[in-house]
């Protein structure tokens, strides 16, 4: 499958972040659904059924942690789609917190493009 085909869901609360992530992953020419905060990123996953989710771990309302708990207990037909959170929070004992998640990936903001691309290879 080609980059065209597949479709990323990117749930980021910082309106200048989710542009800039955006543009980048539009321009790679990948399909891209915005989310605003975990509520409209759990819609999005229900009604778009995304192959890849983007998401922020820090968010006011539903949290990216809180979001990925959810998929992994109530919505368990969709948690095989990767997830990759992105970050701020640099305390490796954040990651630790969700490592029983099993996230994808786990991405320090500023988010490093190229590392991103490669994680999205893989996945």
């Amino acid at each position: 499958m080609g980059k065209k085909g597949i479709k990323i869901l990117l749930i980021e609360d910082e309106a200048a972040v989710r542009e800039l992530l955006m543009d980048e992953l539009s321009s790679q020419g990948y399909s891209v659904v915005e989310a605003a905060n975990g509520e409209e990123g759990l819609k999005n996953i229900l009604s778009e059924r995304p192959d890849l989710i983007l998401c922020d771990r820090a968010m006011p309302g539903m949290s990216g942690y809180d979001l990925l708990e959810r998929i992994r207990t109530t919505y368990t037909e969709y948690s095989k789609i990767p997830f990759i959170f992105l970050t701020a929070l640099t305390d490796p004992r954040d990651k630790a917190a969700v490592e029983h998640l099993n996230p994808s990936a786990y991405l320090e903001k500023p988010v490093d493009f190229n590392l991103l691309e490669e994680k999205i290879k893989v996945l």
